[in-house]
């Protein structure tokens, strides 16, 4: 884990040694493999409203069982694959396809889900998941469409898909101000700019990209940029065809970072 601090706002580069690779022995179910970037098995255990965030991988035909939750949201973004959502307690169930990017709310009520790649295809899913305030009385399920979410040329050679923001359609109940998958030509380069109090989460998919203060961000890292009182701007490069999730929030808990405050089963 490194920090820069030569940048307008404190930054977070993470790399393989700050996460944790989660497997059948912690989920209880084979087929299901999850990068932990932010949670409770490492130390970065919560940024903004973000309490959890998984790079996640399910096999063909395999998933994990009915399970609960309650109070939170999560938002799972299909890179590949597909994932079917079935939440018994709610009667509620839904399909999230793949580029689809559904939200799973928890609500009061709670929830007890399950969800499962009913598809031959292994499944490859970047799920958030964060607090919501208020929390609504309700479970549900929505998904925005792969060929609903707007896309537009951010900036010269910078394409952007919205996924959450002003012009996606997929409302939710955290402090989740904005989430993208922006493709960034040779060349290219994405200003990113926080106001008062925003954080934001950097996830490079392909290529790799280069702050103006020379943080260099490839796959297998994360960038954090913890919520501040500046009001940071900063310019991202791409030497080469580049790819990018980036994810806006608010201040929710701030940084929180400590001993992860569970153990592994096989640990």
């Amino acid at each position: 884990m490194k920090t820069d601090t030569s940048q307008p706002t404190e930054m977070i580069l993470l790399s393989a040694d700050d996460y944790v690779v989660l497997g059948e022995s912690d989920f209880g179910a084979p087929g299901l493999t999850a990068t932990e970037i932010i949670g409770p098995f490492v130390p970065l255990q919560a940024s903004g409203p973000l309490i959890m965030v998984h790079d996640a991988f399910v096999e063909p035909r395999l998933g994990i069982g009915h399970h609960p939750h309650r109070y939170n949201e999560r938002l799972f973004y299909i890179l590949e694959g597909s994932l079917n959502h079935d939440d018994s307690l709610n009667a509620i169930t839904g399909f999230m396809g793949k580029r689809d990017v559904a939200r799973l709310t928890e609500g009061m009520t709670g929830m007890y889900h399950k969800e499962w790649n009913n598809g031959s295809e292994r499944t490859h899913a970047f799920i958030l998941v964060y607090e919501k305030r208020p929390v609504p009385e309700q479970a549900s399920f929505a998904a925005l469409r792969d060929g609903e979410a707007p896309r537009y040329e951010e900036a010269p050679g910078v394409q952007t898909k919205e996924l959450v923001g002003p012009r996606a359609a997929l409302e939710v109940n955290g402090d989740i101000r904005f989430f993208a998958d922006s493709a960034l030509t040779a060349g290219a380069t994405l200003g990113v700019e926080l106001a008062q109090g925003e954080g934001a989460l950097l996830f490079p998919l392909a290529g790799g990209l280069v702050t103006d203060g020379g943080v260099t961000l490839r796959p297998g890292n994360t960038l954090i940029l913890p919520p501040s009182e500046a009001t940071p701007r900063f310019e991202l490069s791409a030497p080469t065809k580049s790819r990018v999730l980036r994810v806006i929030h608010g201040q929710g808990r701030g940084l929180l970072m400590g001993r992860p405050r569970l153990q592994r089963t096989d640990a």
